[in-house]
């Protein structure tokens, strides 16, 4: 008899997993692999599963067969990275990341967000676990969700799938995202925003790991109104919580807070997910999300979710989110709180190709520019390996992941497969590869006296450098400086007249450029810090 294809493909699987355990029974010693090579090998079993989703998928066009092929493929992308998740049964309702999700489609069972797992299930006629477990119904529940979106979007006049169209999903991808039921303009940006990705993974395709999604040409101007579509696209965004708006800067005067790393999108968490008190800022601590960075936004915004963190970065293109600011305690790190800023990453701990460059990169500057502003001493970062399992490291170290915390035996993110040793090289310098010369003075004009602070912030004030001629050695962006027409985000560190050397002052106060510049008397530009 021939043996059925899923028998072969488990023993398939069996052998590339239990290998290095028969190595070991029979004396063969393993050399330890490379980070490189450890993630290359978990994606072989993971590649061996995608073999059939591309057959699910296409099941599910076939039932559903308004919705435009390709669009499933890139949510499941977009949401799970075509990996079969489910809960871990360690994790607690400790400040939990976000509620948890099911299924290559990534979808949510209530606890704060809407149940899918259950209105799919309906949908289909079928059990709720069988949604949760078995990768083609999960798929099939998610294609059905995503029909009942687009017919309620018909029926009110609304965009609704076309197959033969793609734009027309941004309106019924919002609808489907699954945030619940909160209104108002934050709200809806973050449905916007987990949209935007959706379409923006299936406009650039991918073909990786056994994840294959043909390019497909979306038009972005008409799945998105103009407004929608620059506040996705914009570099910077001031979000106004009490008067429920979302601003281009320069759009409208805004008395916002500006955010506290330049590259960031300032999109507040509820004012109940974080405190006021004073946060030291002494130690970085690196998170994943356990789900996605749309998700995590509308999270962070739920008044039922008592969890925050400082800064959120998304997997495809390392956009920055920062929700609170670093000088407020964001609940991330259960009784570290009050010390630590807190980074979530798009993704999931246990998943090998999670960690794009991108958002790595991102999350190096980020972290770089928080140990030049706050004085969190980079150089005691971890430099490895990785764990999936709780392990707790010195006190010492002030940039490390969740797991690495007293307190916190339940995580183990941001898991094996972040690249420690990188990292630490982009943040002590490998991102900038001819550092400043501290002994080099760079010749500066003021118009004013400038207050100088501890911090590229205005937090800390200590003292006053004075109108003139004065040097600085460096830059870094940080708060914005400035009025509605002339400001400046980037901060000069120098000595001060009147208070201690290494203090910073904002390039505001040079006399001779322009908004967001920073050179020296003769037109050179300062080098960052």
């Amino acid at each position: 008899m021939p043996i059925p294809h899923r028998l072969l493909l488990a023993a398939g699987l069996a052998a590339i997993l239990f290998a290095p355990a028969l190595c070991a029974a029979i004396g063969t010693k393993r050399a330890p692999l490379t980070p490189d090579a450890e993630r290359a090998l978990a994606e072989r079993p993971l590649a061996a599963a995608r073999v059939r989703y591309p057959e699910y998928f296409a099941r599910a066009y076939a039932r559903y067969p308004d919705l435009p092929r390709g669009v499933l493929e890139a949510l499941a992308y977009s949401e799970t990275g075509w990996r079969n998740v489910e809960p871990s049964a360690s994790n607690g309702d400790h400040e939990r990341h976000m509620p948890p999700a099911y299924g290559v489609m990534g979808l949510y069972h209530g606890e704060g967000f809407a149940d899918q797992v259950a209105e799919g299930a309906k949908l289909l006629g079928l059990s709720p676990t069988l949604v949760m477990r078995d990768p083609e119904t999960n798929i099939l529940a998610a294609a059905a969700l995503l029909d009942r979106a687009s017919k309620t979007n018909k029926a009110r006049g609304e965009p609704y799938a076309r197959a033969e169209d793609p734009s027309t999903m941004g309106a019924v991808l919002a609808r489907y995202a699954g945030y619940g039921d909160g209104t108002g303009e934050i709200r809806t940006y973050a449905r916007q925003s987990f949209a935007y990705a959706v379409l923006s993974t299936l406009d650039r395709g991918v073909d990786a790991n056994g994840v294959k999604i043909p390019r497909r040409a979306v038009g972005m101007e008409r799945a998105f109104t103009p407004t929608q579509l620059a506040k996705l696209r914009a570099p910077l965004l001031n979000v106004d919580a009490v008067r429920d708006e979302v601003r281009i800067p320069g759009a409208a005067p805004s008395a916002t807070l500006a955010v506290d790393f330049g590259e960031a999108l300032w999109v507040p968490a509820y004012s109940g997910n974080y405190s006021t008190a004073a946060n030291a800022m002494t130690a970085v601590i690196m998170h994943t999300m356990e789900g996605s960075y749309a998700g995590s936004i509308a999270w962070f915004q739920n008044p039922n979710a008592v969890v925050s963190a400082h800064y959120l970065i998304r997997k495809s293109d390392g956009q920055i989110t920062q929700m609170v600011r670093e000088y407020h305690t964001a609940y991330h790190a259960k009784y570290h709180n009050n010390y630590t800023i807190g980074i979530e990453h798009d993704g999931y701990a246990s998943d090998p190709g999670n960690w794009s460059a991108a958002m790595v990169n991102a999350s190096a500057r980020l972290t770089a520019s928080i140990c030049a502003r706050r004085g969190v001493n980079c150089a005691s970062a971890w430099q490895g390996p990785g764990y999936d399992y709780w392990y707790v490291v010195p006190d010492s170290v002030r940039v490390k992941g969740h797991g690495m915390l007293t307190q916190n035996s339940n995580r183990y993110d941001p898991g094996k497969y972040f690249p420690w040793a990188s990292y630490y090289n982009l943040i002590n310098g490998g991102s900038n590869p001819n550092p400043p010369n501290p002994s080099i003075k760079y010749w500066v004009d003021t118009f004013a006296n400038a207050t100088g602070y501890k911090w590229p912030s205005t937090l800390t004030p200590v003292g006053t450098l004075y109108q003139g001629t004065n040097y600085v050695y460096c830059k870094a962006w940080g708060e914005r400086v400035g009025n509605a027409t002339s400001y400046n985000h980037y901060w000069l560190k120098t000595d001060l007249d009147v208070g201690p050397a290494g203090a910073w002052v904002s390039a505001y106060y040079l006399s001779r450029w322009g908004n967001d510049e920073a050179r020296d008397n003769n037109g050179a530009v300062i080098p960052n810090c």
